[in-house]
């Protein structure tokens, strides 16, 4: 087993359940501080600062989606999609499949996160919170604590993973940490992973970046959330995922930086949108109109 495959075991069945609410649009963005909460506990940022839920489509769209079809990033008539629809379920595809290209390495901590949340926070000597989760799977456990520290204008977060995995011991390893404002405007979230051979008892500071996610509420209807893979030395390095939506539009930017190139997806609140991909209509912007069909671009 190699040792991605042995830190997914974490949160294996959570990580289902989540990328099947995030593919549906259906993941909440409330900021529990959980059951029983601690009325001096740091109020926690909402799983939106992580993941982004675009609004132009719906899990019924997902229907008569060819699974693999998301594994390639488009689909056409030869895959049973309606000729006159082509471009809406092409943007659809184009947004699952870049979330799983940039999301790979990010779901189970997120996952973790998602269950830590809803435990009590109980005060700690150092002045932060600490919020714990127990997960057996099924004959190793697992053990996630999540830390809030609250500063003068913000709070310290950092989520610790162990485990007595024989393939993977953790000590509280450091699955991720980060910052939000007080006032909800801002915040970033820094991933790691693991690193060391296999078997390997790695200690809470031994690893290495993943990606960064940087969040904005511009107001409390306007939101940006950007994920860059900033692992040094990464393939994938230098790679962002920008998603930002207003009552006006909604936009979904991807940057592949090996090869230089730009996608760009756009939806307006009335359904309609555009898709502009290197790699779909010869990269010219193709749009649909408010009912997903295919139209002239204005």
């Amino acid at each position: 087993m190699s040792k991605k495959h042995a830190i997914r075991r974490v949160v294996w069945a959570p990580v289902l359940t989540l990328a099947l609410l995030f593919s549906s649009g259906c993941l909440k963005s409330e900021s529990p501080t959980g059951p029983g909460d601690a009325a001096e506990a740091p109020a926690l940022p909402s799983l939106a600062t992580m993941q982004f839920q675009p609004g132009f489509f719906s899990a019924e769209d997902l229907s008569d989606i060819d699974p693999g079809a998301v594994k390639s990033g488009k689909v056409s008539e030869s895959d049973g999609v309606s000729a006159e629809r082509t471009h809406f379920i092409n943007a659809v595809v184009r947004v699952l499949f870049v979330q799983l290209l940039m999301y790979d390495a990010l779901e189970e901590p997120i996952a973790a996160f998602a269950l830590a949340v809803h435990s009590v926070p109980q005060p700690q000597e150092d002045g932060s919170y600490l919020w714990t989760y127990i997960f057996v799977d099924p004959q190793v456990e697992y053990s996630i604590f999540l830390y809030g520290t609250p500063l003068a204008d913000r709070v310290a977060w950092r989520l610790e993973v162990s485990s007595n995995d024989p393939e993977l011991v953790l000590d509280h390893f450091v699955w991720f940490e980060g910052e939000s404002m007080n006032d909800d405007s801002q915040g970033y979230w820094q991933f790691y992973e693991p690193i060391g051979a296999m078997p390997v008892s790695l200690a809470s500071t031994e690893g290495r970046r993943t990606a960064r996610i940087d969040w904005f509420h511009d107001s409390p209807v306007e939101n940006r959330l950007r994920v860059t893979v900033n692992g040094p030395g990464h393939p994938d390095e230098g790679d962002f995922l920008e998603f930002q939506e207003t009552p006006a539009s909604g936009q979904l930017n991807h940057f592949d930086a090996s090869s230089d190139l730009a996608s760009n997806i756009t939806w307006y609140p009335d359904g309609s949108g555009s898709i502009t991909v290197p790699d779909y209509n010869d990269g010219v912007q193709a749009c649909w109109d408010h009912e997903g069909v295919n139209t002239v671009c204005p």
